[in-house]
């Protein structure tokens, strides 16, 4: 891999703005809010540095010339703002520039020395070439380590099958499509991509996500056949969670919830046994009010288990879910009990 470092004018990278790729795999769509774009245009028009572009140049004869690997939301910004489609409105009112209004201001209501000087502002651009994916994976990688990009989205930048597989159910499966489970920084891929795991190592994991970072690199292009069939799997349990949300109103929302039901149709799938949708989701409904219930106050559900001890085994089932719900989600000890305290309520 090498780097080239150089510099761009504003209006230079304007107009190879239709070579600019960015969306690339690795990339999360856009993400800033409009605060953060107009604090970055202030910047620009006040002359300060503002962070290095990196830029991947690509082979001739494909659509683009180059793919953003770092800096999309910097150069979305810029692009946006040169065509006018956001005022600098900031909660504090920006402070005029060489005497010259901004606050409020769109790029075409700028006073010419401005726009003039937001036009010819030079960014720092590196051109990458001559590199593989694994490097641009990891340089993508390395770029975000010191900025709030969540698990989910590190893991996006990872390439593999698994991963492919995982955010193409994700943003296809009518479960979620219907859901509402926002689709904002790949959380449906998270909340699959915990799935995924459940089902490639038979529920016997921890599924934190340093683990789902390690499982991507391990289902690698020589494991094609088994990352299909973990995705049949799944698939097969989320047609039968397509019905049951449905039912339910669309209120499978929480992760460990939709990771729980989803580990439990696969379970029953696997030994062959039919799931009844529309039973599932009364007992699920039953289960969750009073989960609800007790929720603040689970120690009421043991209070009498030693007078009662059949009567009140799930009360215990459920004290267990509780506490093992509470604690951290992803660990195996708890995922085993909350899979031990559904199945009594809702098989």
């Amino acid at each position: 891999m090498k780097i080239h470092q150089t510099t761009w004018a504003i209006k230079d990278l304007v107009k190879k703005k239709s070579k600019i790729n960015l969306n690339p795999t690795w990339q999360r769509g856009a993400a800033w809010k409009l605060p953060r774009q107009v604090l970055l245009i202030d910047s620009i028009l006040r002359g300060m540095d503002i962070p290095k572009i990196y830029l991947r140049c690509l082979a001739p004869g494909n659509a683009h010339a180059h793919d953003a690997v770092d800096g999309q939301q910097r150069l979305r910004a810029i692009w946006e703002f040169r065509i006018g489609e956001f005022a600098l409105d900031y909660p504090e009112e920006l402070v005029p520039i060489d005497t010259h209004p901004v606050a409020g201001k769109k790029f075409s209501e700028l006073h010419k020395s401005l726009r003039d000087r937001f036009e010819s502002f030079e960014v720092s651009v590196a051109e990458i070439t001559n590199a593989t994916n694994d490097e641009i994976t990891n340089l993508f990688a390395r770029l975000q380590m010191g900025v709030a990009l969540n698990p989910a989205e590190l893991r996006n930048a990872m390439l593999g099958p698994m991963r492919h597989l995982i955010d193409s159910i994700s943003t296809t499966h009518e479960f979620f499509l219907d859901s509402r489970i926002p689709d904002a920084r790949y959380k449906r891929q998270d909340y699959l991509a915990h799935v995924f795991a459940m089902a490639a190592y038979g529920g016997g994991r921890d599924i934190k996500a340093p683990d789902l970072k390690r499982m991507i690199g391990e289902f690698g292009a020589e494991k094609a056949d088994i990352v299909l069939e973990i995705g049949a799997a799944v698939g097969d349990a989320l047609n039968v969670l397509a019905l049951v949300n449905r039912k339910l109103n669309h209120r499978i929302t929480q992760k460990w919830i939709f990771v729980d039901l989803c580990w439990l149709i696969m379970q029953q799938q696997a030994a062959g046994k039919i799931v009844e949708p529309a039973e599932l989701a009364d007992n699920f409904a039953a289960f969750e009010k009073l989960r609800c219930e007790y929720n603040s106050h689970p120690e009421d559900l043991i209070q009498s288990e030693a007078e009662h001890p059949k009567t009140d085994r799930l009360n215990r089932q459920l004290y267990n879910y509780i506490v093992a719900f509470r604690a951290q989600g992803a660990i195996h000890g708890n995922l085993k009990t909350r899979n031990v305290a559904l199945r009594a309520f809702c098989l």
